[in-house]
């Protein structure tokens, strides 16, 4: 030793590892959760999309325009004809069992009907118990009958002397050109698991926050902190979050691997712009865990009020239901997780490939959550400093 002391920064940061090797609680938070967590959702949304979900048909028409519709059903590559149900009654239970998600019911004299064009009613009974399944299964199954009802309208017209053209302007008078911007491929995992990824490594970084961070009151060890910080809180809380967030902005590096490259996931705006983003977001949700331990000097509270705090954000974001169909006030409500400021940033640069201008506010809300953070330096210092606050679990 040359005599020389160390920059509190890296005493504390010493001090962290000693603590990150000693508890099993901090490399759990630090590295277990997040690693199984993100391989975890890549692998769920890996497919992308709802494939060949599983549906009942029950034929009760037995002729060649049932078995054509059956065929175009199981041709469709949303949905799949797993059961063809002898009644009615067996396809319902089924349905109840979860084992369909939808009956499609061909009745009888369905094929006299359609060509004696009289309306022939086919119904379908669809399980809308989970909205995403319930709307790809409605969408195929209409889409299907539609298509078939369609053909052979324009060939009943082209027997009765219309040409092609003429018969299908006169089934379909009216087209529609439909374009799906950004997201072409209706992808899920473009959109739900890229949120979903990011989700929880920042609720990671926010209860690992939380928790090392009460820690010091639950171990009565704030003294032994802020002697490791030459006594300035700063330097305390620098050194303290400095392994995590590297640690977790190693993850975030991950995340956009597996999206961009494995996944094959558009960016059409600026990766510099979602790098800061993360970055700040991140830290954004270390200073928060800092504020709920400075508020409540209770760590048990502080994981307890901040646990509901941060899987609110996931709601309020708009990801579970868009925030355009919400009522005012909780419109108003979804400006308090950094998490909504998030979502909009990284849409609009990953998928919408937005001007930067349009992700800088985005930049700037969530930076305001950063610096909130400071305001709690001292109140935390105090709680430190304060034997009160000590044994506090």
């Amino acid at each position: 030793m040359d005599g020389k002391k160390r920059h509190p920064i890296f005493e504390v940061m010493v001090r962290e590892a000693r603590r990150i090797q000693q508890n099993p609680a901090y490399r759990f938070l630090l590295l277990i959760g997040p690693i199984t967590g993100i391989l975890l959702l890549f692998f769920i949304f890996q497919q992308g999309a709802a494939k060949r979900l599983p549906i009942a048909l029950v034929d009760q028409d037995n002729s060649s325009l049932s078995v054509k519709v059956g065929n175009a059903l199981n041709a469709s590559p949303d949905v799949e004809i797993v059961a063809g149900a002898p009644d009615l009654f067996q396809a319902q239970e089924w349905l109840k069992q979860g084992l369909v998600q939808a009956i499609v019911v061909l009745p009888n004299e369905l094929e006299k009907k359609v060509f004696q064009g009289v309306e022939a009613p086919v119904p379908v009974y669809i399980n809308g118990t989970n909205v995403t399944v319930a709307g790809v299964v409605q969408r195929s199954v209409l889409t299907t009958l539609n298509t078939l009802s369609a053909g052979i309208q324009i060939k009943k017209l082209a027997l009765n002397g219309n040409n092609a053209q003429k018969a299908k302007a006169r089934v379909v008078p009216v087209q529609i050109q439909k374009h799906v911007l950004f997201n072409p491929y209706t992808n899920y995992a473009y959109f739900l698991n890229s949120a979903m990824l990011y989700f929880t490594l920042f609720l990671f970084a926010f209860m690992s926050s939380v928790y090392t961070f009460g820690n010091e009151l639950k171990r009565g060890t704030g003294l032994s902190l802020l002697e490791a910080g030459n006594n300035s809180v700063r330097m305390a809380i620098v050194g303290k979050l400095f392994p995590y967030t590297v640690i977790y902005s190693g993850f975030a590096m991950l995340i956009a691997y597996l999206l961009y490259v494995v996944e094959g996931m558009p960016l059409n705006g600026s990766f510099v712009i979602i790098f800061c983003g993360q970055f700040i977001t991140i830290l954004a949700y270390q200073m928060l865990g800092l504020i709920f331990v400075a508020v409540t000097k209770n760590l048990r509270l502080s994981l307890s009020v901040g646990s509901a705090y941060i899987m609110m954000g996931i709601t309020f974001s708009g990801l579970t239901f868009p925030i355009e169909g919400m009522m005012p006030f909780v419109k108003a409500l979804t400006a308090i997780f950094p998490f909504t400021w998030w979502e909009k940033l990284f849409i609009s640069q990953s998928l919408r490939g937005a001007p930067i201008k349009e992700a800088l506010p985005y930049l700037c809300y969530i930076t305001l959550f950063m610096l909130s953070g400071m305001a709690a330096f001292k109140l935390y210092k105090k709680s430190l400093s304060d034997p009160k606050n000590w044994g506090k679990k």
